[in-house]
């Protein structure tokens, strides 16, 4: 097995065991857990940050980034959705319990990408411009945004029906009472902040796409599966920020549709771009 694969199966592991210790916080509530799986985070990222440093030493960085495997492609993405995680938590303590949905998210999507071993038609060094690294790096953040808007969004839900628990006439010990998230209005207003930034990256991935797309292929759209389904995925945010800036909506509403929207991006990133005969034919897979 070459070596960086060594580093991309121990990162995974490692992505796999904070999962599990954010599972086990949710349901013990003790903080050393939460502990435990913050450390184990951050140690996965360091290795699959290896594991990427060791493929540019072999083979250069045109050779990672001109994809040619479903691991190369997924690993880019889910090394930035950790890394937005980690950095934010260092300054919100707050929404470390968020790491119940965006680790296990990462660790399958990682683990799906190292199995599967399909191949990727490569991007030509030449199609590689200013454009293309706007597009992809702003992608990797709107993924990054929006994985944490839905992981606030389940806290606001957890914490919610805790708070209704509390709240009934037959109140839960003290004990079932989390200290751990923070009150849900400040969770209703993270959950809007993470959208409003993983809609800015949004739009910016689909305007540097269209930019990108008229360098190589003298178009700005073509209808492309992928264009399409980034741009349903900016609808359905710009439909979330219409919603709560011109219609009020708050709270409940808006974190279930945050949770729910999180399945659209998803196929985006790991369902479309297998589809054949499509614009991003670098990243078309090769049955």
């Amino acid at each position: 097995m070459e070596t960086e694969l060594i580093f991309f199966w121990f990162a995974t592991i490692f992505y796999g065991v904070s999962a599990f210790f954010y599972i086990l916080n949710f349901i013990s509530k003790k903080e050393k857990f939460i502990h435990s799986a913050t450390i184990l985070a951050w140690l996965g990222f360091l290795i699959q940050m290896l594991s990427l440093a060791w493929y540019w030493l072999e083979g250069g960085l045109g050779l990672s980034i001109y994809s040619h495997t479903a691991t190369s492609r997924i690993t880019g993405t889910t090394l930035m959705g950790v890394l937005v995680f980690l950095l934010v938590q260092l300054f919100t303590k707050s929404i470390r319990p968020a790491g119940i949905l965006i680790m296990p998210i990462n660790f399958l999507l990682l683990f799906w990408a190292g199995i599967s071993s399909i191949e990727i038609g490569a991007i030509p060094e030449v199609l590689v411009t200013f454009w293309f690294w706007v597009h992809v790096i702003s992608g990797g953040f709107a993924y990054s945004f929006v994985l944490l808007a839905s992981a606030v969004a389940l806290l606001y839900l957890l914490k919610e029906h805790e708070v209704s628990l509390i709240q009934s006439p037959t109140p839960q010990s003290p004990e079932t009472k989390s200290t751990q998230s923070p009150e849900l209005e400040v969770l209703d207003n993270l959950n809007y902040r993470f959208i409003v930034l993983g809609f800015i990256m949004l739009t910016i991935m689909i305007i540097s796409g269209s930019l990108w797309a008229n360098q190589v292929h003298g178009r700005y759209w073509g209808w492309d599966p992928i264009e399409v389904q980034s741009l349903v995925s900016w609808l359905i945010y710009a439909i979330w920020l219409h919603l709560r800036l011109t219609f009020g909506w708050r709270g409940h509403k808006l974190a279930w549709y945050s949770l729910l929207s999180l399945i659209i991006i998803g196929t985006n990133m790991t369902g479309v771009p297998f589809i054949e005969k499509a614009f991003h034919s670098g990243f078309r897979i090769q049955h």
